[in-house]
């Protein structure tokens, strides 16, 4: 059933209750990640092209992928879909925004820049990704390195792959990962990275750009608030209390040291 997301453009804490406060089975990464940009940008709140347009490329992949069709089939669909030029995408395939790619504008992290734009970032990119890969009944999830998100694929034999989506898509080997973004063995080991995060876990990583955002504003006691939340549904979630330890480090610069 469809929910009603708090419309208050303050009242960021709400917002990011309402996505995660919910049973497994309500868990909806659109409607989520929906709700969380139109916190950053009201409008997203009345704008369809977004739906509009995950409708169409689900329909388009599942037609390509056929009836009954494997996995494989499925990932080359939603590959094909996403990255490839045609009449799925009205010939305009979604790339790496390499004029920002890192997001550190915080709009261009939001799904409907990416579907106007075409031009994504390691956080737009997994999220489009996924929805697509979940309607088609795939076993996905995101999964993090340190300040980077991709999304994992588990397969009917228990294997897990990595499949980075600022890259077509394509299968990544964990030591690319830590080449790339080093961290310790104990992190991985204590599953602060390269896990595949449950459905619940990969919604509270959606929900970070809204604490990126407040932290912009100087917001810094809704910062910790909505870290808080993440942390309760995602206890390894490593972004977000690192987040709300800098936040208090604002306010302590900002109400005492100054």
């Amino acid at each position: 059933a469809t929910r009603a997301f708090p419309q208050s453009p303050s009242d960021a804490l709400a917002v990011v209750r309402t996505a995660l406060n919910v049973p497994d089975a309500n868990l909806d990464y659109l409607q989520a990640k929906l709700a969380f940009d139109a916190f950053i940008r009201p409008s997203v709140a009345n704008d369809a092209e977004v739906p509009r347009t995950l409708d169409r490329l689900t329909a388009a992949a599942r037609e390509l992928a056929g009836t009954n069709a494997v996995d494989t089939r499925k990932l080359a669909a939603i590959r094909t879909v996403i990255y490839q030029r045609g009449v799925w995408n009205d010939d305009r395939p979604f790339a790496y925004d390499m004029r920002d790619p890192l997001g550190h504008d915080i709009n261009n992290k939001l799904l409907a820049t990416y579907v106007r734009t075409r031009l994504g970032n390691c956080v737009s990119m997994p999220i489009l990704f996924l929805i697509l890969a979940d309607r088609l009944g795939l076993n996905v999830g995101l999964a993090t390195a340190p300040h980077h998100v991709f999304v994992r694929y588990t397969g009917a034999d228990g294997r897990a792959v990595n499949l980075e989506t600022t890259s077509g898509g394509h299968p990544a080997r964990d030591v690319w990962y830590r080449e790339n973004t080093p961290m310790t063995d104990l992190a991985i080991s204590n599953g602060l990275y390269l896990r595949t995060l449950s459905r619940r876990e990969s919604i509270a990583t959606m929900a970070h750009t809204i604490g990126e955002f407040l932290m912009e504003a100087g917001r810094y006691a809704e910062v910790i608030d909505v870290a808080e939340v993440i942390n309760l549904h995602a206890p390894r979630d490593v972004e977000s209390i690192v987040l709300g330890g800098a936040a208090y480090g604002q306010m302590f610069s900002r109400e005492f040291e100054d």
